[in-house]
């Protein structure tokens, strides 16, 4: 072997060497982990996130890092649900609302009064038949649900006047979330004007009289700023309702076994974490509401219980006289 192909041959082992020495970090990389939120910082959703997000490290030896964009950095909940089917990033937690374009009959669990109790609700989304659902919606979207138990708190209706039955809503354009038309039919059912916005862009509008009422719980009508433009806080009560953190399925599926069960499980861990900060603080949060000047409001809730049945007739067909009597059933 003459010295030109010595040294041709040695750089060529240099340079398979080089190559099985990045591999593992290059196989690491595809672990990372983008996690999004609409929740700002301090929010329950948000300070569980960064639980995961540590708990995930830690068990995971580093293997998988996860990064947090709370605040709607990434965008609003239909596009962090189309950017987790696409891939674009892992991960994002978001409520059922938005899941149901994607899959009309979760629809059933976006119904107003739905609920006997949080038990009730518990039973149902992290029991077979919201496992049911969570399978058929991965089979339409790519996504995979790995934790359905990250409650959060009542919503009632945050206005610029007194409300106490629906009649009183005559007149008052409300912001509910966009792309779910059914809430839509539920406050016109409840008697007031609807107006589809993205949560981002809520804000704005209450301030510039787009929207007279917005419908949240607690903390996010203080931490998302809109405890100052109302003066009224209707105790409506309407929905009871639970995040969920998705994944990509096919990142997911790519993960080691053992990889995979970390994220699942601290997703779980975390959600139980935020369902415990949001029930700490929920009285809390009402006497700092209060304290600003806010006057709480006794609704006839039988009243409005009443007004949204004509939609539970109108819209059984679209998630089946079966699903509904299943869901009944798990209040006992």
């Amino acid at each position: 072997m003459n010295k030109k192909m010595g040294k041709r041959v040695k750089r060529n082992i240099v340079a398979v060497l080089a190559s099985f020495a990045i591999t593992p970090l290059a196989m690491a990389a595809d672990y990372s982990m983008k996690l999004g939120l609409i929740a700002p910082v301090g929010h329950p959703v948000e300070v569980a996130a960064q639980s995961f997000a540590q708990e995930v490290e830690k068990n995971s030896d580093g293997k998988i890092s996860v990064k947090v964009f709370p605040g709607g950095q990434l965008g609003g909940e239909i596009e962090l649900q189309d950017q987790v089917a696409l891939g674009t990033i892992q991960a994002a937690n978001i409520g059922t609302p938005v899941m149901s374009g994607k899959l009309k009959k979760l629809d059933i669990l976006n119904m107003y009064y739905l609920w006997k109790d949080r038990d009730h609700m518990s039973r149902v989304l992290s029991g077979a038949i919201g496992q049911a659902l969570w399978d058929e919606y991965r089979n339409s979207t790519g996504i995979s649900v790995i934790a359905s138990n990250w409650q959060q708190g009542t919503r009632h209706a945050l206005m610029k006047r007194a409300a106490v039955k629906p009649g009183d809503l005559a007149g008052i354009k409300i912001r509910v979330p966009a792309g779910v038309p059914l809430y839509n039919d539920l406050w016109q059912g409840m008697g007031a004007n609807p107006v589809p916005l993205a949560f981002p862009e809520a804000n704005a509008a209450m301030k510039t009289g787009v929207v007279d009422a917005i419908e949240l719980p607690f903390d996010w009508m203080i931490k998302g700023g809109f405890v100052e433009l109302g003066s009224h806080v209707a105790l409506t009560g309407h929905y009871l309702y639970s995040n969920v953190m998705v994944v990509n399925g096919r990142w997911l599926d790519k993960l080691p076994e053992d990889l995979a069960g970390i994220v699942v499980e601290a997703a779980k861990n975390a959600g139980e974490l935020n369902t415990r900060l949001v029930m700490e603080g929920e009285d809390a949060l009402r006497g700092e509401i209060q304290s600003k000047g806010v006057t709480f409001v006794d609704t006839d809730y039988a009243a409005f219980q009443q007004s949204v049945q004509p939609v539970y007739n109108a819209k059984m067909e679209v998630w089946g006289q079966a699903l509904f009597d299943q869901v009944q059933a798990a209040s006992q």
